[in-house]
């Protein structure tokens, strides 16, 4: 009497529309395949992915502009320059002329040399729409010695 051998069954993989077992060399079962392809095309795959990224990208770029809309234009003013320990003590007033209550950076600079000179970066404090806010603020990039010095503040 001969004993029957067992075959392994072959390696198998889901079915990548529905999950059913396939052999590994389909991507697709009988019912989710009806024309027999045997794998998605390339470019249905690509086309899918890069749809996704152009989609992501647009609904980045609505989300940014709800959170930045209505911030600004800033303008900025320097008031004074006085010498303080480690340089100098210049006092700005700056005008948040939008909507939206926000800070932003200031660049003040030389009046002299606005293209090329040195300058440094200044964040401001909150100020509310419509509004003016002074303050006064320490920079030493200038040296100790008060200056006539300009202000030039970005809007996001």
């Amino acid at each position: 009497m001969t004993t029957p051998q067992l075959s392994k069954p072959a390696p198998l993989h889901g079915c990548v529309r529905c999950g059913r077992p396939v052999a590994l060399d389909v991507a697709l079962c009988e019912d989710c395949n009806p024309l027999g392809l045997k794998q998605p095309a390339t470019t249905q795959v690509h086309a899918i992915a890069a749809g996704g990224i152009l989609l992501f990208v647009l609904f980045l770029a609505v989300i940014g502009r709800a959170a930045l809309g209505g911030i600004g234009p800033f303008s900025g003013e320097v008031r004074g320059v006085a010498a303080s320990a480690g340089g100098l003590a210049v006092t700005l007033a700056v005008t948040n002329a939008g909507t939206t209550a926000s800070a932003t950076t200031c660049r003040v600079i030389e009046a002299a040399r606005p293209v090329g000179g040195p300058g440094q970066l200044l964040q401001t404090p909150n100020i509310q729409p419509g509004q003016t806010l002074t303050f006064t603020a320490q920079v030493s990039v200038f040296g100790g010695e008060p200056r006539d010095l300009a202000v030039d503040c970005q809007s996001p």
